[in-house]
């Protein structure tokens, strides 16, 4: 790779204390990437309520352009729902891996959800709400019934209080949920789904099938991704100062995201022009 300061890419294999900037390897793979993004905190910064997100006309512009250069292998790996993912990218439909994996749609618009009994998740969701207003400034946010978070971000002493009250939680369920951590949140979600498990099944179908993943994410909710992606012989990149973490390259902030990814258009354009 060429040594560039272009992008803000950093190289998470160089030596501490100094990281070495390098370029994305786009001339030679990108023409066979799958290119896989997370939203808050990667396409946008994160905002103290998830119903603050908005994404930009630009942005929602540069996701359609990638959609075209990349003959529809984008898709969206989020903790939001469907129905909130399509909210936000509206005019836009794109495949996605919502509610960390639960609910997954292709390309042809197929739906597969992972579904726990719903008496259990009834449980769970009372179990989180009576947590919740035992802890002051915690909040739940319910997503499709299936998903509970308690967030914690406007109150981070109550950090250990949610992970062992929503462990708790887990631990009762009878085996069908887990607890993912994540940036000032810890949800209750059902065993068994990730980002990863949904990057897999995506890569099993058109035009996703036998492509190289790319995933960008910010979070812990994303390590699961970076793991399928480097183990399936793609690229991880993570956004921000998270570490540690199984990604090899790092970009600064999501505004860096937008710059890489307006390249990325760019150069894969010129390939597809090329004689």
């Amino acid at each position: 790779m060429h040594g560039a300061k272009g992008h803000g890419l950093l190289n998470l294999h160089a030596s501490e204390p100094e990281k070495i900037l390098a370029t994305p390897p786009l001339p030679a793979a990108s023409v066979s990437w799958a290119l896989f993004l997370d939203i808050d905190g990667t396409l946008v910064e994160l905002e103290a309520h998830p119903e603050m997100v908005c994404i930009a006309p630009a942005t929602l512009d540069l996701l359609h352009s990638l959609a075209s250069v990349l003959h529809g292998a984008l898709a969206m790996l989020s903790g939001r729902n469907l129905s909130d993912i399509d909210r936000l990218l509206t005019p836009l439909i794109l495949p996605a891996g919502a509610l960390h994996g639960i609910e997954r749609r292709d390309v042809a618009g197929r739906l597969t959800t992972v579904n726990p009994p719903a008496e259990i998740a009834a449980q769970v969701g009372l179990a989180c709400r009576q947590q919740a207003d035992l802890l002051q400034n915690v909040w739940v946010e319910e997503k499709s019934g299936i998903a509970f978070a308690l967030h914690f971000r406007a109150a981070p002493h109550q950090r250990e209080a949610v992970i062992q009250r929503t462990k708790a939680i887990a631990a009762s369920s009878a085996g069908w949920y887990s607890v993912q951590l994540g940036n000032g949140v810890a949800e209750l979600k059902p065993a068994g789904s990730d980002k990863g498990a949904a990057l897999r099944a995506l890569l099993d179908s058109s035009p996703f099938q036998g492509r190289v993943p790319v995933v960008l994410g910010d979070d812990l909710t994303d390590e699961t991704a970076f793991a399928m992606a480097e183990q399936l012989g793609g690229l991880a990149i993570v956004v921000g100062d998270r570490r540690p973490t199984l990604a090899h390259y790092a970009l600064d902030s999501p505004k860096d995201v937008i710059k890489w990814l307006e390249t990325l258009v760019e150069h894969l354009r010129k390939l597809e022009l090329a004689p």
